[in-house]
């Protein structure tokens, strides 16, 4: 980006006046500051019906407890970094308010002065104000004019609640519910806060902070299934369920963990085995991203065997939760039948209950029928919960999830010129990069191509512009480097026609591969400097990513992506190449989308349709993907996408049925299709929020395509008819929205 010099025409001395102004703000004291938000309203008569809590925040809140934060240095693999800018330093702040985007607390997670309208004003010109600040700056560094509009609390771009209530207990969730449904409140839930799309804070909400609910993983730990012990009816229908897919243990986690927590939970299970680990979990690659709105917009799990183990959303078993009508649910799949061609049973009935005294501790809970006038299609509330994204179909307070056999991990980083980089002049290396892409995508999405097994090409996954695969199963990385090697082997001749001399490639094919055993990501940073590929073996994935005692937080596993002021995919659309596309054109691929390093390798293998129980809302992209790809707007999401590339790669024939081609996962705010009246023109970017929104392809039909969504927003309406949940980029959020007058407003 080249960024117009204006902004920082700002003298010194205004510098340092703002930045006394924001010290000011931060050494204040600023505590609950009464919000006029609905003041008519009895909150506290909520407050005292609830265990947990319920208090006022403000902007200044944000500023003094988060800001503070974002002024400590971004973590990095350098081994004398501390992590001290770090979700786990604001995930526990009192008023719940942080964020892992520190820009998400205005609308649209754009810096915007306080003159700006966010629906009037251009979306080219957010993208250009939020590129002055990278995420790596220091809060007291930023951009002085940016900085003010922040410290300005009164600028009408924030988008904070002012109204944040934290949960202990199930009962502490309907009543929040309850008291919105009868006064016409929206409620937003947040875990994490680490949402692309700000889909878990929004202001003029009551806000619920699910943080401090019970953490049924840590605290109860992995349920073994005893196929002699199973009794009928719920409460054992997740050990029936996970016996039939042939497996014995499952965790229950609650609405408030991380996946730390839960890969604690499932280490202290391991090491309190006498005969060695024997559960594994698939979750996501960052400790403190929530399983909740993780799994339901897929749960991709490159770092996790999911292309082993299917995603995220294929290992929900039952789900607890509370609905817009108060009711508070279990339910799960009754009956299933196995078909051929899956590994695991098709769902065809779907079972949940109501319980009549949620008011009560747990064990006093009483299960019933749901009564007629709160009545629930429990299939449909299925089908969309998995894969129809988080925060929109109610409050998850828990949920069952398989695991599966222990598998070490091991962290492989290939280097396939380590031993001959020195010997390659520029068109050599691009030539022998081309042969090492293609045989990554074989290695990937075609491995009978090259005498792979399927066990073993699934056996390895990864992240976007990460060098480093997550392998999984004792060797699992040495299957990797040997394949290549004879890939290498049979590709002689064309690798010699391109220039390559022979003894290189014989150089190449004896180049060691180095063995280690991890000690942790920070620590074992050095062992990275090897120019050769190397294999660091760990007991898990959560040895991998703990941080040491030399860190601000010991033993807590990292963040990933760091906490910063834009969401990773701010300025880009994250799409999902076909993997039936990608063979067919890999010559353009392996020249033009490289997997290697830049792609999500999380697809394939047996999230294709292996491990889908056939009742979810997970995208054909999704299911169809090779892998996933960041393409920059202006840059690569233009015109000439939609144009020339999108109409090759994706099924646009039917123009009453747009399709799906975005991942769920990481989707952007920023990110929109075509115009709705020209498939092959791009979104301009010139263009307010308010006309994209009108005249463009939302980014809701763009992950789902216009069938899928039809079916969730019918979905949608019958579970929440009032929008009492209406996050932003979530089901139904894209409507014609009308604003209802409070039913309860106070009259003359």
């Amino acid at each position: 980006w080249a960024y117009p010099k204006a902004i920082n025409n700002i003298t010194l001395q205004q510098q340092i006046m703002r930045f006394s102004f924001s010290l000011f703000l931060l050494s204040a004291g600023y505590h609950t500051v009464k919000a006029d938000w609905r003041p008519e309203l009895p909150w506290d008569e909520l407050a005292s019906s609830i265990a947990g809590e319920l208090i006022d925040t403000s902007p200044e809140n944000y500023l003094q407890e988060c800001a503070t934060e974002f002024d400590k240095a971004q973590g990095s693999f350098d081994p004398s970094t501390t992590w001290s800018r770090s979700m786990h330093g604001m995930i526990n702040k009192p008023s719940g308010l942080c964020l892992s985007h520190f820009f998400c607390a205005f609308n649209n997670c754009a810096a915007a002065s306080p003159d700006d309208d966010h629906e009037t004003s251009s979306v080219l010109t957010y993208l250009v104000d939020n590129g002055y600040v990278p995420n790596p700056t220091l809060y007291s560094e930023m951009n002085a004019t940016i900085k003010a509009w922040f410290e300005e609390t009164s600028n009408q771009n924030y988008n904070l609640p002012t109204k944040v209530l934290f949960p202990n207990e199930a009962k502490d969730v309907v009543a929040s519910v309850k008291f919105a449904k009868e006064h016409n409140l929206e409620i937003s839930v947040k875990n994490s806060g680490a949402s692309f799309t700000s889909a878990s804070s929004k202001g003029n909400t009551l806000h619920l902070n699910m943080n401090r609910y019970y953490p049924y993983s840590t605290n109860d730990g992995v349920v073994d299934c005893d196929a002699d012990n199973v009794s009928e009816g719920l409460s054992d229908q997740p050990c029936r369920l996970s016996l039939s897919k042939g497996k014995n243990a499952l965790i229950r986690v609650g609405g408030g963990e991380n996946w730390g927590k839960v890969y604690s939970a499932v280490r202290k299970a391991n090491d309190a085995q006498a005969d060695g680990y024997k559960y594994h979990a698939v979750g996501g690659a960052s400790a403190n991203v929530s399983p909740m709105g993780w799994t339901f917009s897929a749960g991709l799990s490159g770092t996790a065997a999911g292309r082993m183990l299917g995603f995220g959303v294929d290992q929900i078993l039952q789900i607890e939760m509370v609905l817009p009508n108060g009711s508070h649910v279990k339910f799960g799949p009754t009956e299933w039948q196995m078909e051929s061609g899956f590994d695991v049973p098709k769902t065809l009935s779907v079972t949940g209950l109501c319980n009549t005294n949620p008011e009560d501790t747990e064990e006093n809970w009483v299960w019933e029928e749901c009564p007629e006038e709160k009545a629930v299609n429990f299939n449909d509330l299925w089908f969309a919960v998995k894969g129809g994204g988080g925060g929109t179909w109610g409050v998850v307070l828990s949920m069952y999830l398989q695991l599966h056999e222990y598998m070490p991990y091991e962290m492989y980083t290939p280097n396939p010129t380590a031993c001959i980089t020195d010997k390659l002049d520029d068109t050599q290396k691009a030539a022998f990069n081309y042969f090492y892409q293609t045989f990554q995508i074989k290695f990937w999405l075609d491995p009978a191509s090259i005498d792979v097994s399927e066990d073993d090409s699934n056996a390895c996954g990864g992240q976007d512009f990460n060098p480093q695969l997550s392998c999984f199963g004792g060797g699992s990385a040495t299957v990797f480097d040997k394949a290549w090697k004879a890939f290498l082997t049979t590709s002689r001749d064309s690798l010699e026609n391109a220039g390559i001399a022979p003894d290189i490639i014989d150089e190449t094919l004896n180049c060691d591969i180095f063995y280690y055993e991890g000690s942790g990501i920070v620590l074992d940073v050095p062992v990275l400097a090897n120019p050769n590929s190397t294999v660091i073996k760990y007991k898990d994935y959560l040895q991998y990513v703990t941080l040491p005692n030399s860190t601000d937080f010991p033993g807590l596993g990292l963040d990933s992506p760091f906490p910063g002021y834009s969401p990773i995919h701010f300025i880009a659309a994250n799409i999902l190449v076909p993997k039936k596309w990608i063979l067919d054109n890999i010559e353009f691929a392996a020249q033009n989308l490289a997997p290697h390093p830049n792609a999500y390798r999380a697809f394939g293998g047996k999230t294709s349709s292996a491990a889908s129980d056939q009742m979810n809302s997970i995208s054909d992209a999704h299911r169809e993907a090779g892998y996933m790809y960041q393409f920059p707007f202006i840059a690569l999401y233009n015109d000439l996408f939609f144009t020339d590339t999108f109409p090759q790669v994706f099924d646009t024939s039917d123009k009453s049925n747009f399709p799906s081609f975005l991942g769920a996962n990481h989707a952007g705010i920023n990110t929109r299709g075509p115009l709705k009246s020209d498939w092959t023109k791009a979104c301009p970017l010139e263009w307010t929020q308010k006309e994209r929104d009108e005249k463009c392809i939302s980014l809701q039909e763009c992950v789902w395509g216009t069938k899928l969504l039809k079916r969730l927003e019918e979905i949608k309406e019958a579970i929440d008819p009032n929008y009492m949940f209406d996050c932003n980029g979530c089901i139904g959020n894209n409507r014609v929205k009308v604003t209802p007058a409070p039913t309860d407003a106070p009259t003359d």
